[in-house]
């Protein structure tokens, strides 16, 4: 199943077309991977500033409570924590922007993102990967491009993206496999994309939107 969004009422932007269509692979190492080989790497805010938030805890916890001194470190810990957020939400603004420049259809893989939380905890809050969906389909609506999700089922990463072969298992620590039908050796995240923008794009009418394919070597 594919779910082409088209929920907000936003006045679309006249914006210039690319003519260009992406899938794109969400990982924990990489933020994203484009079906064009880009990878995007997440600043992992949290994580860069795990230290100080560590130390502004552990200055909250050593004050008495009840006190000024302790709720004035109750403020500072609050702060760090909404600074985080406040820098993750402009690198999502920047990054979404920049997408849509660059792409009239983005294709994603939907995710199960409470079984991820469950599995990876801290790092998928980190990422904060459904905040950064919402952000892109609204700056994607206003400019009048289309985000499209593939049903999270398909086996993007299993899927040979040159021949269509599927392999019956894939461990999570394959980066890179060869396809036992046409030999062709996948980067798992890059194969993956380029399969969600295949099926992304055989479930849209695309109009005089082309495919971002490399040419095939002879």
């Amino acid at each position: 199943m594919v779910v082409v969004v088209d929920n907000y009422s936003v006045e679309p932007e006249n914006k210039f077309k690319t003519g260009k269509i992406a899938g794109f692979d969400f990982g924990l190492k990489t933020f994203l991977t484009c079906s064009n080989g880009t990878q995007i790497e997440s600043p992992q805010f949290f994580k860069q500033s795990l230290n100080a938030i560590r130390k502004a805890s552990k200055s909250h916890s050593r004050k008495l409570k009840g006190s000024a001194n302790r709720e004035r470190a109750r403020k500072n810990l609050v702060r760090k924590h909404e600074d985080i957020s406040h820098a993750r939400r402009d690198w999502f603004w920047k990054l979404a922007h920049d997408l849509t420049n660059k792409f009239d259809v983005l294709c994603f893989e939907t995710l199960n993102l409470k079984g991820m939380q469950r599995l990876w905890g801290r790092k998928i809050s980190d990422l904060a990967f459904a905040e950064f969906l919402k952000i892109l389909e609204w700056v994607a609506k206003k400019k009048g491009k289309q985000v499209v999700y593939v049903d999270r089922w398909y086996p993007s990463s299993k899927t040979c993206s040159h021949c269509g072969h599927v392999l019956e298992s894939l461990d999570l620590s394959v980066r890179e496999w060869c396809c036992p039908s046409c030999h062709q050796v996948n980067g798992r995240d890059e194969n993956a994309a380029k399969n969600i923008q295949t099926v992304g794009a055989s479930t849209v009418r695309l109009g005089d939107v082309r495919q971002v394919i490399p040419a095939v070597a002879v």
